[in-house]
């Protein structure tokens, strides 16, 4: 029998002139072997949960799709999110190299690369931009 495992991820923007790395979010997933597809699917469902039940943007899911963060301000509008639709934008996002995802230190960037997370493993969301001038 697999047991759920609840991990922890956050999402850091380098760039614009200083890091910024967002509130952490919990995820469960269903099973410890899983791809970075499943794992995308869980954050993203996560953080739309979060924001659509307190009124609010996701900061993460905006610094991970927005096209260009240079000019492009923190979401003023606080839409409803639809989790199919920013699942999609994420998949392409990772195709598109728009971020990285890091698992245990690792960049992952084949949406079906397979791994084994534990209770351990580290999971974060990376975006990198220029710098200011550059």
């Amino acid at each position: 029998m697999t047991q759920p495992l609840s991990l922890q991820v956050t999402t850091h923007v380098f760039g614009l002139g200083n890091t910024r790395t967002t509130e952490p979010i919990f995820i469960v997933l269903p099973q410890r072997d899983t791809t970075a597809r499943a794992l995308i699917a869980e954050h993203v469902h996560a953080e739309v949960q979060r924001a659509n039940a307190l009124r609010t943007s996701s900061l993460a899911l905006h610094y991970l799709l927005a096209d260009d963060l240079r000019h492009s301000s923190t979401p003023c509008a606080v839409p409803t999110l639809d989790d199919a639709a920013e699942t999609a934008r994420a998949y392409a996002g990772l195709a598109e190299r728009r971020y990285m995802l890091v698992v245990d230190g690792v960049a992952v960037n084949d949406l079906d690369t397979p791994f084994t997370l534990t209770e351990r493993s580290s999971v974060s969301f990376v975006r990198l931009l220029p710098l200011i001038g550059g």
